[in-house]
This record gives C-alpha cells, structure tokens and sequence, in this order.
C-alpha cells in the first residue's frame, strides 16, 4: 500500500480542498492508496481569518498552525508521495516548498488559480497586507522543481509548462450523484443569484446596472439571492444576500433560476477555472457569464449556457432567460450533459487514481493532457 500525503491550505470549510482533493479521496483509498491529509489552518483559525479584528487570537492560531506544519514536514519521510495544494506555508513561498521539495523525490504540485499572478486589487479582500507576501513568482520555483503539476485549466498548464514538461490538466469538478439537477421554476418570480466569496464579491458590481435594469424592467417577476458574503447589499427589490453555509450548499444553489458569474478582465480572473458556472451547470441553473478566461471552453453561447461582456448584453441575457422558461429549460438540459462528460467526479475521479498510480511507479509518468472540450 502507497502512502501519499497531502498539503492543503485549509480544512474541510474551502472548497478548494473539498473539491481538488477531499472529493478524490475515496477514489484513490479504493485503488489501495492510504491518504493523510495535513491542513495548514484549523477550523478557528479559518473562521477567525474571515472576520476582522482579534489579531492576537489570529496570531495565536498561526502560531500555532505554523508549529504543526513543521512537524508535519518532519515527517515526509514516512510517505511515498507528496502533494502539496496551493502552498505548504500561507506565507514567504517558496521558502517551506524548498524544504519539502529538497527532502522527497516524489512532489506533485496542484494549483487552480493564476497564484502566480497574485490577485491584483487588494483593497476588498479582509487582510490585504497579508496578501502581499502571499503569491507571486515565488511559485515559479515550486513549479520548476516539482516531479509533476496538476493544474486546474489549460491557461494555467501553459504557464506551468513554460517552467516544467510534466504537466497534467485536471479542472475542478464536482460529483453529478451530489448535484443534481434541480426541478425547473415555470412561473415568476425567476431567482436570479450568485454563489461566492468576499474575493469574488465586488465583480457583481460591474453588472449591478444590468440587474438594477432587469428589476425595473421585470418589477414583481424576480428577486435576487446572493450567498458567500452577507456584507454586499445592492439596492435591488426583494433581495437577500447570506452567508455561505456548508451543510446547504446544493440546496442554496437548487435556490437559484438564474447563476450569475461577472468576472474583471485581470490576469487573475483569466486564470479561474470558472467553478462557479461548472456547480450552476450542474445544477441546471441557468448560466451567465463572462467570457473570460476557460469560460468559453466551458460555455457555448445560446446552447448550455449565455456569455455576456457588456452591462447591455448582460441585461439582455437576463430578459431573455427571465421571460422565457423553455429557453432556461433548453439551456440547462444542454449544460447538465456537459458537466457529467466533462467536468463529474465520474469522468476525472479515475484518471486522477491513474497518474497517481504511474508517478507512484518507477515509468515515466503520463500526461492527461486531453482537452477538456464539451461533447455536443
């Protein structure tokens, strides 16, 4: 029995880890491998970490945090293959990752976000100032002398692949026996809504006209749900904006007529691997989105899903979806078919067992570099 052991940012409260890596879990135990988890943050601190003030009950926690992961990297020995998620260390990359990376032959790096790029406006995010020692090109070292890269969509592979050749594309997924497709709503008020975080939060701005036109336009035939960051209360009628909460995830999505996933043209949002759009596609919720980035692999325009660029073209995807039910109908049939060929647990839960298993091996391990393309 092989041994991995995997280095995650957080517990099972971020998605990142619940869905690049908590999901593949039962996966690879079942291919016989024996899974550690080592998680960077406990729960408090990643619960303190989302509210303001208590810096030196944060502090604490970090402190805290940081002695268990040297003890951790103590241990890598014991392993037969090391993954490490984002980061090893929150902070100063890649100075723990040059640790890791020295002490085991087997290291595979995973990243779904243009961490090399760094996010760009600091000023929404809760502790802007940490942030600025957090990512940056410092990756690129990680990247360069890691045995293989995982990475979330081919923009990110490109840049990895400039650094390493032992690259392997695998998106963020999600289990189809889990999202199931929710019951479509026939007759207003259409819910019109979006899923995310307090980073992701102020790109809704740049479509508020949009959805402040739609209000007016369609008065008493929708409301508007936002979930993820409580603080962003839009002027709109019948609007709701709460926070995200695990044990209600699919059933706040199931919420949802209308997903809505605004994105700045940044290096950084040109990096996503447009999760969002993948859980409302899932979902059969219909999807707006900008065109960005992965997105119009994800999308095609008018067939499972609407891509829209501008504050008029976004206001017309939404009368269009609101006011017609056969349309929101046709849209999220042809977008539940891409997510369980494209983008399911199903398809990617094996293939992840299988580069595993080839790095694990003595081979020279296969790239999964397959397009991740829609099969219409």
């Amino acid at each position: 029995m092989s041994r991995i052991l995997f280095f995650v940012p957080h517990p099972e409260q971020d998605a990142g880890y619940r869905y690049r890596i908590q999901q593949f879990i039962p996966y690879l135990k079942s291919a016989g491998h024996s899974c550690t988890i080592a998680p960077f943050s406990t729960e408090k601190l990643y619960t303190s970490l989302r509210s303001r003030g208590a810096f030196s009950r944060k502090f604490a926690h970090a402190a805290y945090c940081s002695a268990r992961r040297i003890a951790q990297v103590a241990r890598l020995s014991e392993f037969d293959l090391v993954v490490i998620e984002r980061e090893v260390f929150p902070f100063f990359a890649p100075l723990m990752e040059k640790l890791v990376l020295s002490r085991h032959p087997r290291v595979i790096f995973s990243f779904d976000d243009a961490i090399y790029a760094g996010h760009g406006d600091l000023a929404p995010l809760n502790h802007p100032l940490l942030y600025r020692i957090k990512y940056g090109r410092g990756v690129d070292y990680v990247v360069r002398k890691s045995s293989h890269v995982i990475a979330g969509n081919r923009i990110l592979a490109d840049y990895a692949r400039r650094l390493n050749p032992n690259v392997s594309v695998v998106p963020t997924v999600v289990d189809c026996a889990r999202y199931v497709a929710k019951p479509q709503t026939k007759n207003p008020p259409i819910t019109i809504g979006w899923v995310g975080s307090r980073s992701t939060a102020p790109y809704l701005r740049l479509i508020e006209p949009a959805l402040k036109e739609l209000a007016r336009a369609r008065s008493g035939n929708v409301r508007f749900r936002f979930y993820g960051f409580p603080e962003y209360r839009p002027a709109l009628p019948d609007c709701e904006s709460l926070p995200f909460r695990l044990d209600s995830e699919i059933e706040d999505l199931h919420s949802l007529d209308i997903g809505l996933m605004p994105l700045a043209d940044t290096e950084w949002c040109r990096g996503k691997c447009a999760f969002k759009a993948i859980q409302y596609m899932a979902s059969a919720v219909a999807t707006v989105a900008s065109p960005l980035g992965i997105t119009p692999d994800l999308i095609q325009h008018n067939f499972n899903g609407l891509l829209a660029t501008s504050v008029e073209e976004w206001s017309e995807c939404l009368k269009v979806l609101t006011d017609h039910a056969d349309v929101r109908h046709r849209i999220t049939q042809a977008a539940r078919r891409t997510i369980e060929a494209s983008y399911s647990l199903q398809k990617w839960g094996p293939k992840l067992v299988a580069l595993f298993q080839s790095l694990l091996s003595a081979e020279q391990p296969p790239q999964l570099r397959e397009a991740v393309a829609c099969d219409f």
